[in-house]
């Protein structure tokens, strides 16, 4: 029986390991798929068969040309599932749907859910509704994540606490878990994030990076080889110095020492409004914008210089605008002291939908990751 299950737990991972590279790669041949795994073409044959009678991938058409043998072509079943992901973490929460392949197919806004009793009774109503929209069975329905602002337990099912969504040992999950039967699966926003850019995004294929967000969330995300560092309690990333550069604080400063610049209470216009006064060199703007920038800049320099990642990359209202961006990575490798071989410095791919892009590619990492043996 050992030696069977010994078999059968191969098999699985064998499985696993030519899903994960189809996923990475397809379209692949089965040629090339043995000669990435070492497998023998009899046991990579086999093996697709059976993913295929499973309906996670197909075949995709042939290629090669002349009086040769003609490869076909296997790729991701795209239709046959879906991923649902949920940023918690804005003013209008943001929910979408990709495809097995990664691949956007709606994004909807979302109100805003803040407090106990709109997280137990409105969020689950509001994505029961979107669900229904898509016209979709509901079995197709692989994975739903939620990005959530605040600290996340180690088993990814309560909100310890979130000032943003003002709730205090929330078990989220378990209450999501009554109205769906699908796999949930709960993580901080600025996690969620980096995720996204490392596995779709600007930092695709690195192992190690720093993410630095500034928007209506404050934090820094890091990977070290792959690995998400929390730290201590789950605290890593917190970055009480830019607190005054959030969005809400930011704005309502602005507001109160700029009124020229408010535009009918829209807190995102009326900082782009004031940024653009201070790149264009207009006094005291210029002044104001030059002192936060040089304090994040420095920050970056530091973390740059303590952890020494492949990329750092910013997020939020500090990168929505080309010109700052430029003024702030120009800084940052000044602070880095590296002038030879400076890191590279990079604004988001996915921008505001980071945190939902990411919440659901997570759960296509788990779908595809190759298994190990534990």
């Amino acid at each position: 029986m050992k030696i069977r299950g010994n078999q059968q737990m191969l098999r699985e991972i064998n499985k696993s390991l030519l899903l994960n590279l189809i996923y990475l790669h397809a379209p692949i041949s089965r040629v090339e798929l043995a000669r990435l795994t070492k497998l023998s073409p009899t046991t990579v044959s086999v093996l697709v068969e059976e993913i295929i009678n499973e309906g996670l991938i197909h075949e995709t058409g042939t290629t090669g040309s002349g009086v040769g043998r003609k490869m076909t072509m296997l790729e991701i079943n795209a239709e046959n599932g879906y991923v649902i992901g949920i940023d918690l973490s804005r003013e209008s929460s943001l929910i979408i749907l990709l495809n097995l392949r990664g691949e956007l197919i709606r994004t909807e806004k979302m109100e805003c859910f803040i407090g106990e009793q709109s997280l137990r009774e409105k969020l689950p109503l509001a994505i029961d509704d979107f669900i229904n929209q898509q016209n979709i069975d509901r079995k197709m329905i692989k994975w739903i994540g939620l990005a959530v602002p605040g600290i996340i337990d180690e088993e990814q099912k309560t909100i310890i606490g979130s000032k943003y969504l003002q709730v205090r040992n929330f078990p989220l999950k378990d209450y999501l878990n009554k109205s769906f039967n699908i796999p949930i699966y709960i993580v901080n926003d600025i996690e969620a994030a980096g995720f996204a850019e490392r596995f779709s995004g600007a930092a695709k294929g690195k192992s190690t990076i720093v993410y630095i967000l500034i928007d209506y969330g404050i934090g820094a995300g890091f990977v070290i080889n792959n690995q998400i560092y929390r730290g201590a309690a789950s605290r890593a990333g917190k970055i009480g110095d830019f607190y005054p550069y959030g969005i809400d604080t930011l704005y309502e400063r602005l507001k109160e020492e700029y009124p020229e610049v408010n535009i009918e209470s829209d807190k995102e216009a009326t900082i782009q409004k004031f940024v653009s006064l201070a790149l264009d060199g207009i006094e005291p703007y210029e002044h104001d914008l030059n002192e936060m920038i040089k304090q994040i800049a420095k920050y970056c320099g530091n973390v740059i210089q303590l952890l020494n990642p492949e990329q750092l990359i910013v997020s939020g209202w500090i990168a929505s605008n080309e010109k700052l961006a430029h003024r702030i990575t120009d800084l940052i490798h000044e602070y880095e002291d590296n002038p030879n071989n400076p890191t590279p410095v990079n604004t988001s791919f996915w921008k505001n939908d980071g945190p939902a892009i990411g919440a659901a590619t997570i759960g296509l990492h788990q779908m595809f990751r190759t298994k190990t043996v534990r």
